[in-house]
């Protein structure tokens, strides 16, 4: 099959004669349609996540959509043929947090498109039984390519839910940012604030639905927040940037006895100042969080229902034969574009 492998460097090598995947008892093969270039992918290359020997070659990509075209013989959930997106989490299966719905903290977790498993920057993949979800035909195949990053920020909403909540502040205007915005959508936020330093990505923001853009290089963040709120502050903050002031910022525009959301992991910052006074004082909940299984299925709902709309962070396209320079593309302007896809067939 075609692929682009990873040897440990900081390049892609498109390789066109890569061998098959032989598929196992209790996984599938997936012929894959759409694959999602993320930036995680940057991170893995830069060394920053995981070491990789020399002496093999490693294929990234961890949002898979595609059809099943072989299933093990212990496989029954889903069959041959089935249009599929692919969760990547592997894991023990029988721990406390497999057992809950967690398997994201398990302590023997696992990826796919993480050494030693391999990704879907290819034609096929294989992945576990239980990561599978099929999808409607009504959802596209670069739909299900970006689904894993929506996933994601989705999964803390409706882990955490949106009681007493109506104002909420989203810094970061990235894929989660523009993800977080739609999920407190769905989830019936009355006012949702957006702040970046992006001009575009705040035009984005507002395309997605949010009811006010703040240019931080242009307004004062904490007054503005403190405007739109008669004063108090927002219900719940989320950084989906990872800053140093961003994380800082999430505290002090929670209003008393708000929440603040986590999930921007910080790149290359020094340790953070955490305003631990005011979280006491102001009586806040903090949470952190990556991912959640059971939100994958009611994801796939809402898009089905056209309440919440992938289609529109497809802003690329390539094939395996560019990968390489389009993930360079990704690195220069993560301003300018939100998802670019890989399509191995074309």
């Amino acid at each position: 099959m075609k692929a682009v492998v990873w040897d440990g460097s900081r390049e892609l090598k498109f390789c066109p004669d890569y061998p098959d995947p032989v598929c196992r008892d209790d996984w599938v093969v997936i012929k894959v349609m759409s694959a999602g270039i993320c930036t995680t992918d940057l991170h893995i290359m830069r060394g920053e996540f995981v070491s990789l020997p020399f002496a093999r070659s490693h294929i990234l990509g961890h949002e898979i959509c595609g059809v099943i075209t072989e299933a093990g013989k212990r496989v029954k959930t889903c069959a041959v043929g089935d249009r599929v997106v692919a969760e990547p989490m592997i894991s023990c299966g029988h721990c406390r947090y497999c057992k809950n719905g967690q398997r994201h903290l398990c302590r023997d977790y696992q990826e796919i498109g993480f050494p030693p498993n391999n990704g879907g920057y290819a034609q096929y993949v294989t992945v576990p039984e239980n990561c599978i979800h099929i999808i409607p035909d009504s959802m596209s195949w670069d739909e299900g390519g970006v689904f894993e990053a929506a996933a994601c920020p989705f999964g803390m909403i409706y882990r955490h839910g949106m009681k007493d909540v109506k104002t909420v502040l989203i810094q970061g205007t990235g894929v989660a940012g523009l993800s977080f915005l739609q999920s407190v959508r769905c989830y019936g936020a009355k006012k949702v604030i957006v702040a970046a330093r992006n001009p575009y990505r705040l035009e984005q923001a507002r395309r997605f639905g949010a009811d006010v853009a703040i240019n931080i290089n242009k307004e004062d963040l904490h007054d503005r927040v403190m405007d739109e709120t008669d004063g108090l502050g927002v219900d719940l903050s989320i950084d989906s940037a990872g800053a140093m002031s961003t994380v800082e910022q999430a505290v002090k525009l929670a209003a008393p006895g708000g929440q603040c959301m986590l999930y921007g992991l910080p790149d290359g910052e020094p340790d953070i100042n955490f305003p631990v006074r005011e979280i006491i004082m102001k009586q806040l909940s903090i949470m952190g969080g990556t991912n959640n299984q059971l939100a994958w299925d009611p994801l796939i709902e809402l898009i089905e229902d056209g309440m919440f709309d992938l289609r529109s962070y497809v802003t690329g396209i390539c094939t395996l034969e560019n990968t390489a320079e389009a993930v360079k593309e990704v690195a220069a302007h993560p301003d300018r574009l939100i998802k670019t896809v890989i399509h191995p067939w074309d």
